[in-house]
């Protein structure tokens, strides 16, 4: 039985069926070990792991600056959201991991009510951390 190809990189033919087996065909190791790879230079390279170097990095910015350096200029609609979002009981932290989150994941950038709606998920279920707002992310990712 002929095995199917899945498509050809880099003149090399590609056979894996899912995203696991095609990486390792074309980089000779799993996403895992490349992933725990990176880790152990990104540790070298700034002495922090990627968790740690990123609580630091939303814990130094506030929802307003996080919005700022990602669109440029923050709207009144904006400053609404982020104040709203810190009524419902979400720390700065938590909220610039939500924003982080909703600005990776959406196609149509921040729709307001929709990033009410997720801060308010995330206080249902206890999300009120930045580690349970970062494992909560992950698991969400994964599904």
């Amino acid at each position: 039985m002929k095995k199917k190809r899945y498509k050809k990189i880099n003149s090399k033919v590609i056979y894996g069926t899912t995203a696991e087996e095609r990486f390792k065909e074309i980089h000779g190791v799993t996403i895992e070990e490349w992933n725990a790879k990176k880790e152990e230079e990104f540790i070298t390279k700034t002495g922090m792991s990627y968790d740690e170097w990123y609580i630091k990095q939303v814990n130094s910015l506030t929802p307003i600056d996080y919005l700022e350096n990602c669109n440029g200029a923050v709207s009144q609609d904006d400053v609404e959201l982020v104040k709203d979002l810190q009524k419902l009981g979400l720390n700065d932290g938590v909220i610039n991991v939500l924003l982080d989150y909703v600005n990776i994941v959406s196609k149509i950038g921040f729709i307001h009510s929709l990033v009410r709606e997720m801060g308010e998920s995330w206080l249902k279920k206890n999300v009120l951390t930045i580690e349970s707002a970062i494992a909560f992310v992950r698991e969400e990712w994964k599904n």
